[in-house]
């Protein structure tokens, strides 16, 4: 055994093939002669080797193994999970920074003792730092220093040995603990429902960011429920572990024979062996899951075609094309279609086999559209020419659309050993990425890894070639949703997709993209904000952070932080960050306008000088969070140019906004009333954000459906109700809103009187009756429209 597991992404790799664990937990055990929690060596011997015998390749202990367990390990040819057992925050009975100082100590004391044993060796597979420190004892420490301490622990395992990797085996009641240093998300769980299992391996995929997802611990105690269950529960949680793109599991326990603190645990019974280690039926469930891969998970797979749209790539489409002839999926149709290269792009494309269509130059949009007439396949999936595919990638594609979705996508990660600029614009806003509405549901899904039935793509016309660089991802996927169809979201379908490799390549692409946002504010107006911003419903996860150390995440506790499951639910360090980001570009004007003033006003030099000092701190701050690749050779460069980039960006993209022509606006399709009242509100929203307003619906304790506004003084809330006989009914009130009142109490507190101040509330007053005017005009055309014909 000479070559080490590492990450890939969402994955484990061994030698550049997936790897994906298959393992037991194995202990803790009562102390032998010699003091160490595990079996003599003979019956070590006996249990590894039978352990491989059944096809496992992994095994993980909770205390750190003898030399001869790792010997062993080798020869027969598992991998070991090592655990690490010291005076951690449960054994601790002062909760003060002298027993912080001591549990740091005993904690690194610890990591060298393991790394001394095990760094170097090849069949260790990850070292973990923690297991499950309860959620009340996180609570009693403070969640921050038991972060920071597990992180420290992490990084002095990558300090002893680079290529190690570390973990912390976390649990639901502590899901929201983020320890930066671990390379392996691994969390323990026990669900017996499948349906619950498969929705919660989901959300930690989600949470698992870029990092692989390994179930450290699930199973059933035969015990308790019969070892018949046992087998049948194991079977569906492993099933769920793969389907759910999870970089493997370690079922609990290989043995019945248990011991903690020095005493026997007796009548659980979750192990796979009993004490004298004869196998259950659960056995045979591991055997035959050890010896399954991916394809196995389906009798049969859905034919799927892949596009590629290419031009003037010829740097990098041979990685792409390379990675989709290593799919092994059964029917996997490819195209490449080249939009009129002048570089060597098709000559390269003609070494693969795969359709190559030659086509004029005419846009993105345009090449993906004749990518999808050419298609033989329901499923269409496409791959940019500069990203590269996992191997499994078409079959979490395929997966993903099996519950009703027409449309999927997966998460595209940066690519590995990239140079300076390519890492720092990686870790920069404005990258392609997708806006989850759930843990599986998406709003949209980034270009360079998405995939439609075929059927659904053609119902809301394909793809606009107006867009001809960008937008047109973005676009379809909303074009979707309007249509009523769902978005799934894999986290296992990945890809490595290349970032702009210049400084200047990544501001013309910021640029092309806010052109691109301009072509679709007309066609989708209500899904932008009065800045032209997009307004995402979703969220966008990972990004940017603010004052991270200030503005913690907000986790649900629980009354008393005893709810069985925390999950965080904001994360105001990102929100901070994106609304910095947005505002930005509103400190350009007043700097111009102080500049331009003051050769008559000299005091006006402060405002360009305070508008400069905000967009620098805000830069400063944000590259202050973003930490350097653990590798990274030079991290004062690497945060330097982070700086700049958050710093151009928002200008950049804004400049792309308000240049270039805007499309037309998209003509609504006529509304049939079916007496739906969702159906009804949404295609109402979409009326009055064609006519220019702004429309939200009511949160969740707000007595109305529909808020909508044409300024900044009124607000128009609408009542819907579907009554008796499928018959619509509704109620539209006007109101002030607070800016109104803040204008006529400042013009007030100011002591506006004579006849300027006349005129001033004379104007405020035309403009609010004006406002009114427009706003209810606009609200009642809609509502009339969307009813029509509801007799």
């Amino acid at each position: 055994m000479s070559e080490r597991v590492t990450t890939a992404g969402k994955h484990l790799a061994l030698g550049g093939d997936p790897f994906r664990v298959r393992g037991v937990t194995y202990g803790s055990f009562l102390p032998r002669v010699d003091g160490q929690p595990f079996p003599e060596r003979p019956q070590l011997k006996k249990d590894l080797a039978a352990m491989a015998a059944v096809g496992l390749n992994t095994v993980r202990t909770y205390t750190l193994p003898p030399t001869e367990l790792l010997d062993i390990a080798a020869e027969v040819g598992l991998r070991v999970l090592v655990g690490l057992h010291y005076h951690d925050w449960r054994d601790e009975p002062s909760p003060g920074r002298a027993g912080r100082r001591r549990i740091a100590d005993a904690g690194r004391r610890a990591v060298e003792e393991a790394m001394a044993r095990c760094g170097g060796r090849p069949e260790v597979l990850a070292v973990s730092v923690g297991n499950e420190v309860p959620s009340d004892v996180v609570r009693l420490y403070g969640i921050a220093d038991v972060e920071d301490a597990l992180s420290s622990l992490a990084a002095e395992v990558h300090a002893a040995d680079p290529g190690m990797l570390a973990t912390y085996g976390s649990y639901p009641s502590t899901e929201y603990l983020r320890v930066d240093e671990a390379d392996l998300f691994s969390f323990n769980v026990f669900l017996e429902d499948p349906l619950d299992l498969r929705r919660y391996l989901r959300r930690l995929q989600v949470v698992a960011g870029d990092r692989p997802l390994l179930v450290g611990e699930l199973g059933l105690a035969a015990g308790v429920h019969g070892r018949t269950a046992q087998a049948a529960s194991l079977r569906a949680q492993l099933l769920e572990a793969d389907e759910s793109g999870c970089a493997g599991a370690t079922v609990f326990a290989w043995t019945d024979e248990w011991g903690v603190a020095g005493y026997p645990v007796e009548g659980w019974g979750f192990g796979v062996t009993d004490e004298e280690r004869r196998p259950k039926p659960a056995l045979d469930v591991i055997s035959t899951w050890c010896r399954s891969s991916v394809r196995d998970l389906r009798r049969s797979w859905p034919g799927i075609s892949v596009v590629v749209c290419a031009y003037n790539e010829q740097a990098t489409i041979f990685e792409c094309l390379a990675s989709l002839a290593r799919c092994d999926y059964p029917d996997l149709d490819v195209t490449v279609c080249d939009d009129g290269s002048t570089d060597a792009t098709r000559d390269i494309a003609g070494r693969f086999g795969f359709r190559l269509l030659r086509l004029p130059h005419g846009g993105l949009a345009a090449a993906r559209n004749a990518g999808v007439a050419a298609a033989r396949n329901d499923i269409v999936a496409f791959l940019d020419a500069d990203a590269a595919c996992h191997p499994e990638w078409p079959y979490h594609l395929a997966l993903s659309l099996e519950d009703g979705a027409v449309a999927t996508g997966g998460p595209n990660l940066p690519v590995p050993d990239a140079g300076l600029v390519e890492r720092a614009v990686a870790a920069s806003p404005g990258a392609p990425v997708e806006v989850l509405v759930g843990d599986d549901r998406a709003e949209h899904v980034p270009g360079c890894n998405m995939a439609f039935r075929k059927e659904a793509l053609s119902a809301v016309g394909g793809f606009d070639p107006v867009y001809t660089a960008a937008g047109d991802d973005v676009d379809v996927c909303w074009k979707i949703l309007d249509a009523g169809g769902q978005i799934a979201f894999s986290p296992a379908a990945q890809v490595r997709h290349h970032r702009r490799t210049s400084v200047r390549g990544y501001l013309r692409q910021q640029r092309g993209y806010g052109r691109a946002e301009r072509l679709l504010r007309p066609r989708h107006a209500r899904r932008f904000n009065r800045l032209r911003q997009a307004r995402w419903t979703g969220v966008v996860y990972g990004g940017s952070r603010l004052l991270p150390s200030l503005l913690r995440p907000v986790v649900y506790h629980g009354s008393a932080g005893a709810a069985g499951f925390q999950p965080v639910r904001r994360r105001p360090a990102h929100e901070a960050a994106a609304w910095a980001s947005a505002l930005l570009p509103l400190t350009a004007a007043p700097a111009v306008v102080g500049l331009a003033l003051a050769p008559w006003n000299p005091p006006l030099l402060w405002v360009p000088f305070v508008s400069v000092a905000l967009a620098v701190l805000y830069a400063a701050v944000v590259a202050a969070a973003t930490p350097p690749p653990r590798d990274e050779r030079r991290p004062g460069a690497f945060r330097a140019l982070v700086a700049f980039l958050h710093l151009a960006q928002p200008f950049v993209r804004t400049a792309g906004r308000l240049s270039g022509p805007p499309a037309g606006p998209r003509v609504l399709p006529e509304s049939t009333w079916d007496g739906d009242r969702w159906t009804w509100m949404s295609d109402l929203e979409r009326r009055l954000a064609h006519a220019g307003c702004a429309v939200r619906f009511g949160h969740t304790d707000d007595e109305w459906d529909l808020g909508v506004t044409v300024g900044p003084l009124m607000i128009c809330r609408v009542n819907a109700a579907v009554a008796w006989g499928w018959q619509p009914r509704y109620r539209s009130r006007l109101r002030p809103r607070t800016a109104l009142w803040v204008l006529a109490g400042t013009l007030s507190g100011l002591g506006a009187s004579g006849a300027a101040g006349s005129w001033v509330l004379g104007a405020v007053a035309v403009a609010a009756c004006a406002e009114t005017f427009v706003l209810r005009r606009r609200v009642h055309a809609a509502l009339r429209a969307s009813t029509a014909d509801a007799a």
